[in-house]
């Protein structure tokens, strides 16, 4: 049977306004290029938000802060999805792998030993294939560079609480923002992959809902250091031929400052456009099949629905 995913890339837009997108995980400051001065925002932090998106709306994923015995200990929480999310009574780790949304998507991996894995039991079975590894079919790229230049802004923040009931305590800390960016995020399905993994296109359309209202408000977006981001634009450019490819796509979508202004003084959208004519002529070539996008900004998309290449999608 043909399989009904195709050999895709990903851009997902997006924009954020006096906030960390991503912060290094040792220093807290925002991940920055120097000699580009574009911030980077990480795969992982990508998949967290569509992971907690995910576990928000109740759909099962093996990647958690909350499942059983936490993200720490790879046996608990196989054995807590065994025993308590499981209801095909599965006893093939791997099987139980791919019933979690994010190990359809992006991969998931279980190093058990044979002795490990038979201390877990379904209905008093012991559990095999404890040693297993899938490959995720959906890919980002590690670092993400913002489309404009960015000047980071040094802030400095307070916090107060009480030792005693009459002794108080303050401090006062500095941390980097990011005044404002517009965020490429690229991307890649593999359909080969998407076999092993048991991928549906049902599930890709979840990932996307995920990319998209997780990043803008939703999940892990909602929180102190995240607030003040709007997606802006999801594609998804379709290869005609699964060995075929474009060169460059991370490059296709162009954005031109207004009123001569530099990229490190943009704070809306209102001080550039996007220049699409690249993706355009793309879309025009017998490599790409279709390129399906989803936005909510009228100007952007009055500009691609009029290509017959391009087919507007609902989330």
């Amino acid at each position: 049977m043909e399989n009904e995913l195709k050999k895709s890339e990903i851009l997902f837009l997006y924009e954020t306004s006096y906030n960390i997108p991503n912060g290094d995980p040792f220093t807290g400051e925002q991940r920055y290029d120097e000699e580009t001065k574009k911030i980077l925002v990480s795969d992982v932090r990508m998949k967290r938000y569509v992971r907690t998106y995910f576990e928000e709306n109740e759909l099962p994923i093996y990647v958690s802060e909350k499942t059983g015995a936490g993200k720490s200990d790879s046996k608990g929480v196989l054995r807590w999805i065994a025993e308590n999310r499981n209801a095909k009574k599965l006893t093939d780790i791997g099987e139980i792998l791919k019933e979690q949304i994010d190990v359809r998507l992006f991969g998931g991996i279980s190093t058990l030993k044979d002795e490990e894995t038979k201390t877990i039991k379904v209905d008093n079975k012991a559990c095999i294939n404890g040693h297993v590894q899938f490959t995720g079919p959906v890919q980002f790229a590690l670092l993400n560079p913002s489309l404009n230049e960015v000047n980071l802004r040094m802030h400095q923040n307070t916090t107060h609480f009480m030792s005693k009931d009459t002794n108080t305590q303050g401090s006062i800390g500095t941390t980097t923002l990011v005044p404002y960016s517009l965020m490429q995020i690229h991307g890649w399905v593999n359909p080969k992959v998407a076999e092993k993994t048991g991928l549906t296109p049902e599930d890709l359309k979840l990932m996307y809902k995920g990319l998209w209202y997780g990043t803008s408000g939703d999940g892990s977006s909602h929180s102190r250091s995240k607030v003040g981001q709007n997606s802006v634009l999801l594609l998804e450019i379709e290869y005609a031929q699964d060995n075929q490819k474009i060169y460059g796509v991370d490059r296709l979508i162009k954005l031109v400052p207004k009123d001569d202004k530099k990229g490190e003084q943009l704070r809306s959208m209102d001080d550039y456009e996007l220049d699409f004519s690249e993706l355009i002529k793309a879309a025009g070539t017998d490599k790409v099949s279709k390129i399906k996008f989803y936005t909510e900004i009228e100007a952007i998309k009055s500009e691609l629905s009029g290509n017959p290449k391009f087919e507007e999608i609902k989330l």
